[in-house]
């Protein structure tokens, strides 16, 4: 009989692991998301070109989606893991050598993010939705994305001090370098698990196999946003999710950083220190969250997230002349946003098929997601023909937009008992 004073970091050694890997690995990313920004907007200070580099690392989520879902649905996950980790070690390589000519063409740095950051969406994809569930039992699933998402949240906290560090003090080639070494710690764990792919198939049940093929990629993905949008709870999900990532008040926005950076003058480092700030909150907010699904209802804590997010985010522009006081009132914000996130993991983790996590995944992802390069490139035109302050002004609305849909979801989740059900024994 499992001890129940015991974690489930104590008694799962599989997952133990698991975590420790993807978190230096998450951490090499968080680095390179927050330098990437930075070395282009220190470079050029034009908040086109900015949102550019924005729209490199977030279109992958959106044009990818087909072939990203469709990959881990049918193929060895473990194989899917090995090739996107050493595919990304590629891209990064490239972009080490592009740098070091100091060419001043930006489509090849961007073209290069843009396939890292696929095999990225590929790569989290599975380790997110099809093997944390698979390492865990479902009495378990709870702590385990507590304990991930923590993790993510703490990477937040460190990763942007060490990236404006880096940038202040080494330049862009030591943060991808960095990155590049995080990606061995992913590498070991996969490399160690040899039975990864029957561990998935055990949870999952075994899979028909299929070969890549356009139409088999079409398919699968039509079945998927079929699936998506006829259903009564995901339908007014994305659309939440599509508002909430189409604002400028979310962190490392274009808006963000062209108003830290170029607007206040901070430094890298500087600019650093406020997303981890960003990330302390975020971590506040995780901690509370599990704390407020575990006491109520699922709606309860999802809807007043959102309104607690949306409020506290435009009370921050009221104080866009004072940066430091804006930048405090910006980070409570991170704890609704906290909140929000981890009523999200579960509605996606719980009220999927199991083998169409993949894809149906990834399907959400397209449709919320491909707000955000939209997103950025409205962020360029108004810092460049109006000001940053109205670009955050039109992202409190949309805050706003969150928190109806937040009420949609909220009650689309009340009339699914079975689901309910699902979701109580996980937590």
């Amino acid at each position: 009989m499992i001890s129940k004073t015991k974690s489930l970091i104590s008694r799962n050694g599989v997952f133990r692991n698991f975590l420790a890997a993807s978190s230096v690995s998450l951490l090499g990313n968080n680095i390179f998301d927050i330098a990437i920004p930075l070395y282009i907007v220190q470079r050029t200070h034009d908040p086109m070109v900015l949102s550019a580099a924005n729209i490199a690392l977030t279109l992958p989520f959106f044009v990818m989606a087909p072939l990203t879902g469709f990959t881990v649905d049918n193929f060895n996950k473990r194989r899917i893991m090995l090739f996107s980790d050493l595919g990304q070690v590629f891209c990064l390589l490239l972009l080490l050598v592009y740098d070091y000519y100091t060419l001043n063409h930006f489509w090849p740095i961007f073209a290069i993010i843009f396939a890292a950051k696929t095999l990225m969406i590929t790569f989290e994809t599975v380790a997110t939705f099809q093997l944390i569930p698979a390492l865990v039992s479902d009495h378990d699933l709870n702590e385990a994305n507590s304990w991930f998402l923590s993790s993510q949240r703490l990477i937040q906290i460190l990763g942007p001090l060490i990236a404006g560090i880096l940038m202040s003090t080494r330049g862009i080639q030591t943060c991808v370098i960095a990155n590049i070494v995080s990606f061995l710690a992913t590498l070991f764990f996969v490399l160690k698990l040899k039975n990864l792919n029957e561990i998935i198939i055990k949870s999952e049940g075994p899979s028909i196999k299929k070969t890549l093929s356009i139409g088999g990629v079409v398919d699968s993905f039509i079945d998927s946003i079929k699936f998506v949008w006829h259903s009564p709870l995901f339908k007014p999900f994305i659309l939440m999710m599509f508002v909430w990532n189409f604002s400028a008040l979310i962190p490392n926005t274009p808006s963000l950083i062209y108003y830290f950076t170029v607007e206040k003058h901070f430094t890298s480092a500087e600019y650093g220190t406020v997303a981890s700030l960003f990330g302390f909150f975020g971590i506040l907010g995780l901690l509370l969250s599990g704390k407020l699904y575990r006491k109520y209802n699922f709606h309860g804590p999802f809807v007043y997230g959102t309104v607690f997010l949306a409020t506290m985010g435009t009370l921050s522009i009221l104080f866009y002349d004072q940066p430091y006081v804006l930048t405090a009132i910006f980070a409570i914000s991170r704890i609704g946003s906290s909140t929000v996130t981890m009523g999200t993991f579960f509605l996606r983790q719980t009220n999927i098929p199991k083998g169409k996590i993949g894809g149906t995944n990834a399907a959400l992802r397209m449709f919320f997601m491909s707000s955000a390069p939209l997103s950025a490139l409205l962020q360029g035109f108004l810092i460049k023909h109006f000001s940053v302050k109205v670009s955050l002004i039109i992202g409190s609305l949309l805050l706003w937009a969150t928190v109806w849909y937040s009420f949609k979801v909220a009650k689309a989740y009340l009339i699914l008992p079975k689901k309910r059900k699902v979701l109580a024994k996980a937590a």
